[in-house]
């Protein structure tokens, strides 16, 4: 199902395709206003959006359930007046809705093809809930397999409260941080947005100084942020960005948190090393807390070794 929305690149010729994620709760609905905000932000025919709402096949063994294609057709118009009614049927080059007993495969396996750029998806828990689950099965298991970028988006945003300030990209003084910081300029430059790089420094706490004179840990600590000043100038020289940077010192999580909402972010892109189950249990990932809790779309970007895109 198509409207008018022209596929014409725009000026730069670089079309950012993005698939949504439709959850057709009444109570989530943020994943649908920042795909319309992107659209409406984006250069015309920049921002192509194609929504799919996964189908479990379970509903067609139920005892009154319609044949496989009525299921299939009202789940398209489900799917269809979830947007409409949201004002973001515009935005939306194709709605459709699929048989899959396996959501996450099916958004995987969208997230593979090489004309998609990433996915958009809503979590579980809004930012002012405290439930233990606070991503979901979707988001979450999507996180761990990451094929390409994807938005977690808090199921309460809305469009007007999405931020008027940059995108903010946190990065880590690698090529791995360059690959998030390149892919948040080129949708800055698609999205008319300025984008700021954020790195955190944690210095640590002063434990165990008593032994040295008063004052030390303030010396040292000095130091150390100047030098990691230093080094976070000369990465983003050597990287060919052109985005300012600001250098944070404190817990990486709750500083990001803290810089989105002092520079009023639009959105945080972070990278993703895509950590092992075995690895999680050992080293708590960034990227999925901030999706998890952040009050403003994250977005995570896959990273290599190398730090390739």
């Amino acid at each position: 199902m198509t409207n008018q929305q022209s596929s014409d690149p725009g000026p730069d010729g670089d079309v950012m395709r993005w698939v949504v994620g439709l959850d057709l709760r009444a109570h989530s609905s943020g994943a649908i206003h920042f795909a319309n905000w992107l659209y409406q932000q984006g250069q015309p025919g920049t921002q192509m959006l194609t929504g799919l709402h996964a189908v479990d096949p379970e509903v067609f063994k139920l005892a009154r359930a319609p044949s496989r294609s009525e299921v299939l057709g009202s789940a398209r118009k489900a799917a269809e007046a979830a947007v409409l009614s949201r004002g973001a049927r515009p935005a939306f080059t194709a709605i459709d809705a699929v048989e899959s007993e396996d959501v996450i495969e099916s958004l995987a396996e969208a997230a593979r093809l090489a004309a998609t750029t990433g996915l958009i998806v809503g979590r579980r828990a809004r930012s002012d809930d405290f439930a233990l689950v606070r991503l979901g099965k979707v988001a979450r298991r999507l996180l761990r397999r990451l094929e390409g970028p994807m938005f977690v988006v808090p199921p309460e945003l809305e469009r007007d409260g999405i931020g008027s300030g940059p995108i903010l990209c946190a990065v880590e003084l690698d090529a791995q941080g360059a690959a998030v910081a390149r892919f948040g300029e080129r949708l800055g430059r698609s999205l008319k947005r300025p984008v700021q790089l954020v790195h955190v420094f944690d210095a640590g706490d002063p434990i165990g100084m008593e032994y040295l004179p008063e004052g030390s840990w303030d010396d040292m600590h000095r130091v150390r942020h100047e030098t990691s000043e230093v080094s976070l100038e000369r990465w983003r020289q050597a990287s060919g960005l052109a985005a300012p940077t600001m250098l944070a010192t404190g817990q990486t999580v709750a500083e990001l948190v803290s810089a989105a909402q002092s520079f009023a972010a639009c959105m945080l892109l972070c990278g993703s090393r895509r950590l092992s189950l075995a690895q999680r249990m050992w080293s708590a990932s960034v990227a999925s807390t901030l999706a998890a809790a952040a009050d403003l779309p994250v977005g995570v970007v896959p990273v290599t070794d190398e730090g390739d895109d």
